[in-house]
């Protein structure tokens, strides 16, 4: 197995664990945040110190792998999708500050239905993405191993 290769190997691994994250945070822990009535902020401050341990190092990871596969590829198929791959991380860190983020400080402030509602709404983009750039790499892997 070329350089290439592993790269790719850890792309999808650290991808579609990032994928399965988002999900779950999407569809069954942001909305239980409506049900936290006392401690909502210490909750909510725990959430994004827990959330960065171990979602940080992940996006890092792919990042990372990423620019790798971009800089490196040499087959024109790989480099288009490798192309697409690090554009849809931008995207995704992009939204990540300037959405996710931002949301997350308000409501370490104080809970709000307005920011709460952002979050969800905006959290979206990322499921998206995420998922978009999960298939992109599966066809890097399939296109790299034929």
């Amino acid at each position: 197995m070329n350089e290439v290769q592993v790269f790719v190997l850890i792309q999808m691994i650290t991808n579609w664990m990032l994928i399965g994250i988002i999900w779950f945070n999407q569809i069954v822990h942001y909305p239980l945040y409506k049900k936290v009535k006392e401690g909502f902020i210490e909750y909510e401050k725990s959430h994004i110190k827990r959330t960065a341990f171990l979602v940080g190092p992940l996006m890092l990871i792919e990042g990372a792998s990423a620019l790798f596969l971009v800089t490196k590829a040499t087959d024109p198929q790989i480099i288009k999708l490798a192309t697409a791959n690090i554009l849809l991380v931008l995207l995704i860190w992009i939204s990540t500050f300037i959405f996710q983020v931002y949301q997350h400080q308000k409501l370490t402030i104080r809970f709000s239905n307005k920011v709460f509602h952002a979050l969800l709404r905006t959290n979206w983009i990322r499921v998206v993405l995420w998922t978009a750039k999960g298939v992109v790499v599966i066809a890097i892997l399939v296109d790299l191993f034929k």
